[in-house]
């Protein structure tokens, strides 16, 4: 082998590993928020023994997992040897750090539950099944019901994905037509809010399980809209509250196969009158991936949702043409800033 050849057989390689050992970032990130790391430094710099003290930890571990959250981003070691937050860092305080949504529960989701999951993918690719439901009984959300906890931890990951697209969401023409908006299997109905506290003509309606009404009912006092806003419980694939003027589903319809999506769609084709539209909030699969961080978080959330409930990123034209067998037709689509494309799709009449 040349030079040259060798020379771009090892920048391969070196890729490649640093590609086989990255679940060391989610560890150490998780390990972090769950020792109280960034609250503790949010309020003045530490040292490593300071920190340990105020934390019941090592010192010298404690030593080591900073110096690798400086590695991720997360802090920063000054030149007297402690140690401070970086605004990035500050997402992963209880309330965010002033810096937006706190990314905390997407870290305990992603750290904890979803973990054991990937370690069972190749079962997954091997039969095509949910890894979930081998290791749980369940591939679907009913282990939530079960949890309380876990319920909230999930529907907290939840509002940290949804504040990074909520002012793209936002921003939709479509707004401006709405009077009445019903938020399909919105959680804690973040979303909802966001278009609420942005467009004072809307109404709007979270529809989700019970096991998400609590969250959702405390978000909307929270937000001083429960004048505008209210929370049914329900299931999608039962029916959906009729004649609202637009009909949100985010990160639903990749959670399911194409009959259950079918189903899904049939309801909000039940329950839409006429002039309603349908926003789909989904990360659109390109017809070929490459290496690049947009077709990264694809490739993701599409083995995720393998493993855990049996459903897949799709193309635009997959959507299309489920939209279509239920009797709609995509009326527009835009690409937001991080992973996510809006799909407006009209009554075919």
């Amino acid at each position: 082998m040349n030079t040259r050849h060798a020379s771009l057989a090892a920048s391969g390689a070196a890729r490649l590993v640093r590609q086989i050992v990255s679940g060391w970032r989610t560890q150490a990130i998780h390990a972090a928020v769950q020792l109280g790391f960034p609250d503790h430094l949010a309020g003045k710099p530490l040292s490593p023994g300071e920190l340990a003290a105020a934390t019941d930890c090592s010192p010298g571990a404690t030593a080591r997992l900073l110096r690798a959250l400086c590695v991720l981003g997360v802090c920063r070691e000054g030149a007297d040897g402690r140690f401070r937050l970086t605004r990035a860092g500050r997402l992963l305080c209880v309330d965010g750090g002033g810096e937006g949504c706190s990314l905390r529960p997407l870290v305990a989701w992603w750290g904890g539950p979803l973990w054991p999951l990937w370690a069972e993918l190749a079962y997954s690719v091997r039969t095509g099944e949910s890894a979930r439901e081998r290791l749980m009984g369940d591939k679907h959300y009913r282990h939530l019901d079960r949890d309380a906890a876990l319920a909230d931890t999930f529907h907290g990951a939840m509002r940290a994905m949804t504040a990074l697209i909520a002012d793209e969401v936002v921003a939709w023409p479509g707004w401006r037509e709405t009077a009445t908006a019903v938020d399909v299997g919105g959680g804690h109905g973040q979303l909802l809010l966001a278009v609420l506290a942005a467009h004072t003509h809307v109404h709007g309606t979270v529809f989700d399980t019970a096991t998400a009404q609590a969250g959702a009912l405390a978000q909307i006092d929270d937000a001083g809209l429960a004048g505008r806003a209210g929370f049914v419980a329900g299931d999608f694939f039962d029916a959906l509250p009729a004649g609202a003027d637009c009909y949100v589903l985010k990160s639903i319809l990749h959670n399911w196969d194409d009959d259950a999506c079918a189903a899904i769609l049939a309801n909000c084709r039940r329950a839409a009158p006429g002039h309603a539209r349908l926003l789909i909030v989904e990360r659109l699969r390109p017809a070929r991936l490459h290496e690049c961080v947009a077709d990264e978080g694809v490739a993701r959330t599409d083995l995720n949702m393998l493993a855990g409930l049996g459903g897949c990123e799709r193309t635009l034209e997959q959507y299309a043409a489920m939209l279509d067998g239920a009797g709609f037709a995509v009326a527009g689509c835009w690409r937001t800033g991080f992973e996510f494309s809006l799909v407006e799709a009209r009554r075919r009449d």
